[in-house]
């Protein structure tokens, strides 16, 4: 009859097929193990030891064969690990003498506990319980037991470093360059350094954003027992020296005492307006002390289960490049907000007005190549023909009135001409391009910053100013509108040679003129709904797109599957 431990060996080796498992009981590794030197001794058996160990020879029959069961999350693991133990003769790294080493322990109790870096632990299949037994008995085995642990230290780097979802599944807007590290790279470094799990665990951002998450994260679990407050009850506005019957639930919500004379407990009082407004500034909101239903809506949000979406926004730092960039740009499209980064300082930050839900700027990373003062509006086709048409149907001067010029291909040129002389109510019209020239009134106002992209989106200026002073600046059509655009451009070329923002603001009223950046600028665009602020407050903004509902969503569907 099969012995206990190779029946649960075994178990663990079906579940490259597929088949789940629990979590292991990780057996303790003593401090100051020194996993560099235990490497360094494995490797230096000379190759003929190597090649009458029957757990290596197996190891390489079974990486050699076309077996099925072999189930990887990504073929390159497959490839990674084929490529790994061939370089090293196909000696054990996990096991020796028929052991879990103690870097294998290591490695094992560090995946368990992926939960702490906001993934799912049981997404990777580790040993089954009680693997601490003797296997030197059954050399497949232990071949076995090499890949299901490799297998999981890929599928946690992997995910650690890129995510655990693809985001353009999510959304087309959703364009992050993928980045995934090199799994022989992985089991070099995994296999090779003083501190195992250490080295696996840095696979996640170290971005401070991120570590700031993971330590809430941390902290809403261990909360998540305590009583939440209950919602505030919506009704009219709320203001300073008011008395209603929801201001104690506004005091528990807001963690602010009842007051001393107890029939003042109906009373929007000085302390409690103070409260309101420092949950208003936290919260990207006007800090006008007034609980109206933008307030509320916040507040009331602010009352649910805040990990699934901290894990949602760790998901979204995963799919930014590890380098920044020492001196970046970054846009929180959900904040509204702006900020020029040098070596991890804010240097300028500013508001922005971001795409409407129904014209979502969308999210990823590129580099600022140009800025156009000046700068031709060109009207993209979707708001020409949605937006625009049916009114130059109507009167085809209303273009030249709104300062708009048509451009037409005359003789193999595109050229402006009269809008009178094109028939709008032709398919031809579609072929013509719409163009607002510079001035006052134009969309861009003076000043665009350009990232050529697929999705045709930059930063520029806006004649329309007072959009900046709204809370929900959602309001564009997908490009990012800056306030004070030319305090921006003077923060973006303060590193660049012979360009200076006095020198932009000088081209200012004349005619169109580009500035090409001889160093590019990084930028970000982001959605972050959940971050650290300066003062150490997990705050939150709207979901206005959506996306965190969305991943939300996918990740409680993906379960413990393998990404």
């Amino acid at each position: 009859m099969m012995q206990t431990w190779a029946r649960r060996l075994l178990a663990g080796s079906m579940l490259l097929g597929g088949v789940a498992t629990a979590l292991p009981a990780v057996a303790y590794v003593p401090e100051g193990t020194d996993f560099a030197a235990r490497a360094g001794s494995a490797a230096s058996l000379a190759l003929a030891d190597v090649a009458s160990d029957p757990s290596a020879t197996a190891l390489r029959d079974l990486l050699g064969e076309a077996n099925r069961d072999l189930a990887f999350a990504d073929k390159r693991d497959r490839a990674g690990i084929a490529e790994f133990y061939k370089e090293r003769h196909y000696l054990p790294l996990w096991t020796e003498n028929g052991f879990l080493t103690p870097r294998a322990k290591a490695v094992i109790a560090r995946i368990a506990r992926a939960d702490e870096d906001g993934l799912d632990p049981a997404a990777y299949i580790l040993p089954a319980p009680g693997l601490g037994e003797r296997v030197a008995a059954a050399p497949s085995l232990v071949a076995r037991l090499e890949l299901i642990v490799s297998r999981a230290v890929l599928l946690y780097a992997r995910q650690a470093d890129g995510g655990r979802l693809d985001p353009r599944t999510l959304s087309k807007l959703m364009t992050p360059k993928a980045h995934y590290p090199d799994p022989v790279e992985v089991l070099r470094r995994v296999g090779n350094e003083s501190d195992p799990a250490a080295a696996l665990a840095s696979y996640n951002p170290q971005h401070p954003g991120f570590q700031d998450l993971r330590r809430e994260l941390a902290a809403e679990r261990a909360a998540e027992a305590a009583p939440r407050p209950e919602p505030v009850p919506g009704g009219p506005s709320l203001r300073l020296g008011q008395r209603d019957p929801r201001v104690p639930a506004l005091r528990a919500r807001l963690g602010v005492a009842a007051p001393a004379d107890a029939a003042d407990a109906d009373l929007y009082d000085l302390t409690l307006e103070e409260a309101v407004v420092l949950f208003q500034r936290a919260h990207g909101l006007s800090t006008d002390g007034v609980v109206g239903s933008g307030t509320l809506g916040v507040m009331n949000a602010a009352v649910v289960d805040k990990v699934p979406v901290i894990l949602a926004n760790m998901e979204r730092w995963r799919w930014l490049p590890r380098d920044l960039g020492r001196f970046h740009v970054m846009v929180n499209i959900p904040a509204f907000e702006l900020d020029v980064v040098r070596d991890g300082e804010i240097v300028h930050e500013t508001r922005v007005v971001v795409g409407k839900p129904t014209n979502q700027s969308p999210i990823f990373s590129d580099e600022i190549e140009s800025i156009v003062v000046n700068p031709y509006w060109n009207v993209p086709s979707s708001i020409a023909v949605k937006e625009m048409l049916p009114r130059i149907q109507a009167d085809p001067y209303y273009l030249t009135r709104q300062n708009y010029e048509v451009l037409a291909n005359v003789g193999g040129r595109m050229r402006a001409v009269d809008p009178g002389m094109i028939d709008w109510n032709s398919s031809a019209a579609r072929s013509v391009r719409i163009r607002q020239i510079p001035g006052d009134d134009n969309a861009l106002g003076d000043i665009k910053f350009l990232f050529p992209n697929e999705h045709a989106v930059y930063l520029h200026d806006t004649p329309s100013k007072s959009f900046f002073q709204r809370d929900m600046r959602a309001l564009s059509h997908g490009c990012i509108r800056v306030m004070n655009p030319f305090d921006f451009a003077d923060a973006l070329v303060s590193e660049q040679p012979n360009i200076t923002g006095a020198k932009l603001r000088a081209m200012v009223g004349g005619r169109e003129a580009w500035v090409n950046l001889p160093r590019h600028v990084p930028v970000h665009l982001t959605y972050f709904t959940a971050f650290v602020d300066a003062d150490g407050r997990l705050v939150t903004r709207p979901d206005i797109y959506g996306h965190d509902a969305k991943m939300i969503k996918a990740m409680e569907a993906q379960g413990g599957a393998p990404s």
